[in-house]
């Protein structure tokens, strides 16, 4: 009981000071978007590209490929633009086809395996 009553003070502390230290970060990032909003703005940007490419392994000049199924077809569209990009029976079949039609362009879906992918 006491080594319990002796940390008590110890972890207080700790916990004091890492608040204080997560209102220091907090408020040194308002600063730095109340001097730089557009600086800031675009560094989210950035970083919300870097995130979503890292965490489905997307290469940078892919284009990321949205499907919609209608009456046992696939349809696909690009993401980002809403352009049409072919239609099939078959996820693989589709992107094969989009791939066809539009052949300096690279496609990429998250439910495909690397080998069957068109990027």
């Amino acid at each position: 009981m006491d080594t319990l009553m002796d940390f008590l003070p110890y972890a207080a502390v700790a916990v004091i000071f890492y608040t204080i230290g997560k209102h220091v970060a907090a408020v040194k990032i308002m600063n730095n978007l109340v001097r730089d909003p557009d600086g800031m703005i675009a560094m989210i940007g950035k970083l919300k590209e870097i995130i979503n490419s890292e965490d489905k392994g997307m290469p940078e000049d892919a284009h990321e490929v949205k499907t919609e199924q209608v009456n046992g077809l696939i349809f696909a569209y690009d993401k980002h633009t809403g352009e049409f990009l072919a239609q099939a029976e078959t996820l693989h079949s589709v992107m094969t086809l989009a791939a066809r039609r539009f052949p300096g362009r690279q496609f990429w879906h998250p439910e495909l395996t690397k080998d069957h992918q068109t990027a």
